[in-house]
């Protein structure tokens, strides 16, 4: 998920309670949280990972139990998820609200921001619902599923066999932007940055490039794909055969297998840590789970646990959640050696995600930012202004320059290896780093450019897919 700053959050209304010690006690940076609610029904409750020995948040609401997370807005602090009834539902954290969203009987729900939900309804209509309450959309065609995309479009699927089209529409405008046909698909994926769509089909992997709807290049397999799962920024797919003995690491950017996990037994189900570290993987017989480091491609061992929608997990400082009965035990990532044992966590369903709502914000980190290593033309200035003094003409002449921004990688050489690739105009991209969430984003970037213009006109002669944004890199 994506991590973005926010504000404090507001504990006043009588629906939701803080801890004393969330409120007073001041932090930095985005807190690592798990979200716990009662399996048998009750009130939800938020917790500091991987400590959990007191709340920072409850609710004294009680909310539906979940069967599927969806998605979490960190502006709004919105859990989006799915419960057992199959009914959409938003957990808002600022708020204290919990609503189910619509009492519609909705299929194939999808949220790509935790703030919109869609789904598609029993005559095939596309439903999107928000706290503001509910938009609908009939096709041409009957929908089949529908993805929500991180920009607030939504590719809708619709037809069938030879006459499959993905559409694509920016609700609430029910116009069909653009449109593309489209193989049968047995398994879909997308990446959480959200523009690529990946789709298991007879013949192997194929992708969709979301923004500019265009189908990218084919990785052949030589039997079905039974299994899909992605790193969080996208960079690697991680595919099952229909054997399921062997799981195949297909990277985006060389369009290619590059990687392979030979299992101990067969695979009935796989998952990957936020973070892209480790790799679990459920055998198909008994209640082994798995686990496999990711950058080494290496099996570091197995654990033994239930599988459910909520658990296993690996949470953001490399412990690997468990359930063990009743309990949830906790294991280090490497050595798989047990650290902590949660009595009665089991009875609850587990959601990690990362969040600094919950800590106080310095006002200084509210003023504006300034760029200023984009060069001003001076000459726009105003000319009568005295020496020593800022005109207005001078503060509206001011440029805040445009990147273009092509992947956010966790690897530095993965990053340089892709803006060594990235030449337009004369121009070279190359890579910034940042720290985000205790850990070390590098981002490919070309720029800056004094207008979004010239940046997008950058961004298209490269052939890839990018992101134009105001600011420095």
């Amino acid at each position: 998920m994506a991590i973005a700053a926010c504000g404090r959050s507001d504990r006043a209304d009588a629906s939701s309670t803080q801890s004393t010690t969330a409120r007073t006690t001041t932090y930095a940076g985005p807190q690592a949280l798990v979200l716990r609610l009662p399996r048998a029904g009750g009130a939800p409750r938020v917790y500091a990972y991987p400590k959990v020995d007191s709340s920072v948040w409850s609710s004294t609401d009680p909310a539906p139990t979940p069967a599927h997370m969806l998605a979490f807005d960190d502006e709004s602090g919105s859990v989006a998820y799915e419960d057992s009834r199959g009914r959409p539902v938003l957990l808002e954290l600022r708020l204290g609200t919990i609503t189910v969203a619509s009492s519609r009987k909705l299929i194939g729900l999808a949220s790509a921001n935790g703030s919109a939900i869609f789904g598609v309804g029993s005559k095939g209509e596309v439903v999107r619902v928000t706290p503001s309450g509910e938009w609908t959309y009939k096709p041409p065609q009957p929908a089949k599923s529908v993805y929500p995309q991180l920009d607030g479009a939504a590719l809708v699927s619709v037809g069938a066999g030879a006459n499959s089209r993905l559409l694509k529409v920016f609700p609430p405008d029910t116009r069909i932007l653009d449109s593309v046909a489209s193989p049968v698909a047995s398994r879909t994926v997308r990446t959480q940055l959200g523009d690529r769509l990946y789709l298991a089909v007879d013949s192997g992997l194929v992708v969709l490039r979301t923004r500019t709807m265009d189908w990218g290049p084919s990785v052949h397999f030589d039997e079905p794909i039974a299994l899909m799962s992605s790193t969080p920024s996208g960079d690697r797919i991680f595919v099952l055969p229909l054997s399921r003995r062997q799981i195949a690491v297909v990277d985006r950017f060389r369009d290619k297998v590059t990687a392979t996990f030979e299992l101990p037994g067969r695979v009935a189900d796989m998952r990957v840590d936020p973070f892209g570290r480790y790799l679990l993987a459920r055998a198909a017989v008994g209640d082994s789970i798995w686990v496999l480091a990711i950058g080494t491609q290496r099996i570091i061992g197995a654990l033994r646990g239930a599988w459910r929608a909520d658990l296993p997990f690996v949470g953001y400082d490399g412990t690997v959640a468990i359930a063990d009965g009743d309990d949830v035990v906790l294991f280090d990532g490497e050595t798989l050696k047990a650290k902590r044992r949660i009595k009665n966590g089991a009875e609850d369903f587990w959601y990690p995600f990362l969040w600094d709502g919950f800590r106080p914000r310095a006002a200084a980190l509210d003023v504006p930012v300034r760029f200023d290593s984009v060069a001003v033309d001076t000459a726009t200035a105003d000319s009568t202004a005295p020496v020593g003094s800022t005109s207005a003409a001078a503060d509206t002449a001011a440029v805040r320059g445009f990147i273009v921004s092509f992947a956010a990688l966790l690897t530095e050489d993965r990053a340089k290896e892709l803006a060594n690739r990235i030449h337009v105009g004369g121009e070279n991209a190359h890579v910034v780093s940042s720290k985000k969430d205790g850990a070390t984003i590098y981002r490919v970037v070309l720029g800056p450019f004094l207008t979004k213009e010239e940046a997008e006109k950058a961004g298209k002669e490269s052939g890839l897919s990018f992101w134009v944004y105001e600011g420095n890199p």
